[in-house]
């Protein structure tokens, strides 16, 4: 039987970062709570989030790993990015979780609820109500991390491996970026995270606006390693796929009664694809003009400047139609004594100077083609 008696101030739809992220901002405020997650564990495909420590979060105890450098490669060029004032850190989802998780259990203003998959959601009045398969809610406003995007212009798709191998392999202080392939006319990447001289994730990643499934699997790992540490024998522990939208168009305008949150309301930034910072950033400030209504409700803006979009754009254009081209200007980005402005920018935290400096450093007649909408010679460097 479907119970109609569940009265709460705020309905937060999904328990994975943004939902509990937004729901640790407001353990200590005086609203009944309830976080309604579709699945029975979400600890069972546990993520590794990535991101330079730009922004103090409250969660730096959970981080896993910490980079001083990483390595950016294209072809025979090697760059190493300097990290030593941000930090390239990790922290794993399940930690997150469990730690957030731990909190709301011992709250008594809060409900999480799992295995209930959302049917409905309408307005009424005042109140707003909503439908799973098993109860009906009531509440004053919802919070929504569901993926529904009806289009997106890119995404970046990845799938990745935790391998442990029996000898020392890997150089635990310096992780790669990006090492670019030499696949043409696709931007295709490695990403190593090493933990330990002996454990490392070893990621393919696609920037694509199309279906792509070459290079995404396990025997494109092993490929990988056997041709990068020949002989070496190791054990695949684990695997990930996963895929984030990219797009600079995602303002998550809803109804008046729904905010939008999480990568899916616009916060991922769109020429990268990094999430937590900006997640973290989207849950302060939401608890912080708190109670929400329909004249504060923070979807009705985009989350990011109008030159941030421009710049993502002309970004996602020349990777979508010039990849070679656009490997040789991350390239350029690097070459630089100093690498604080571009970890700024692509964190999503830039002054006017750093956007300024990327300018300076990008090629810019092509790039202003790209903003111009003039696409033609753009092979020509």
């Amino acid at each position: 039987m479907i119970s109609t008696d569940n009265k709460y101030d705020y309905i937060i739809i999904g328990a994975g970062c943004a939902g509990l992220s937004l729901a640790y901002r407001l353990l200590n405020k005086n609203y009944k709570i309830c976080i309604l997650e579709s699945n029975k564990n979400i600890n069972e495909k546990n993520k590794l989030w990535s991101f330079w420590d730009t922004k103090k979060t409250p969660f730096n105890h959970l981080i896993k790993k910490r980079w001083e450098s990483l390595i950016i490669k294209n072809k025979s060029e090697s760059i190493k990015i300097d990290c030593k004032d941000y930090n390239y850190q990790s922290i794993n989802s399940s930690d997150f979780n469990n730690y957030i998780i731990n909190k709301i259990n011992k709250n008594i203003n809060f409900d999480l609820i799992f295995a209930e998959k959302v049917e409905n959601i309408k307005k009424n009045n005042n109140e707003v109500i909503l439908t799973t398969s098993k109860n009906i809610y009531k509440c004053k406003h919802i919070f929504d991390s569901s993926p529904k995007i009806q289009k997106v212009f890119m995404w970046q798709k990845f799938f990745g491996a935790y391998v442990e191998a029996e000898e020392e392999i890997f150089d635990e202080k310096s992780p790669i970026f990006m090492e670019f392939s030499d696949t043409e006319n696709k931007f295709h990447f490695m990403y190593i995270l090493p933990f330990s001289k002996k454990i490392a994730l070893i990621e393919s990643t696609y920037f694509s606006c199309h279906e792509e499934k070459e290079m995404l699997d396990k025997n494109f790992i092993d490929s990988y390693m056997q041709k990068k540490y020949p002989n070496k024998k190791y054990t695949i522990q684990k695997t990930e796929f996963g895929k984030i939208p990219m797009d600079t168009k995602i303002n998550s305008i809803t109804e008046d009664y729904i905010t939008k949150i999480g990568s899916y309301s616009g916060v991922t930034r769109a020429s990268t694809g990094y999430t937590f910072i900006n997640i973290q950033k989207q849950a302060d400030k939401l608890a912080n003009i708190m109670p929400v209504t329909s004249d504060n409700n923070e979807s009705k803006k985009y989350f990011h400047s109008i030159l941030l979009r421009k710049m993502d754009s002309v970004f996602l254009e020349i990777i979508s139609n010039n990849p070679e081209y656009m490997k040789n200007a991350l390239m350029d980005l690097f070459r630089t004594k100093k690498h604080n402005p571009q970890i700024r920018f692509l964190s999503d935290t830039p002054t006017i100077l750093d956007i300024l400096k990327i300018i300076i450093y990008l090629p810019k007649i092509k790039f202003m083609q790209y903003a111009l909408g003039i696409k033609k010679n753009l092979n020509d460097k």
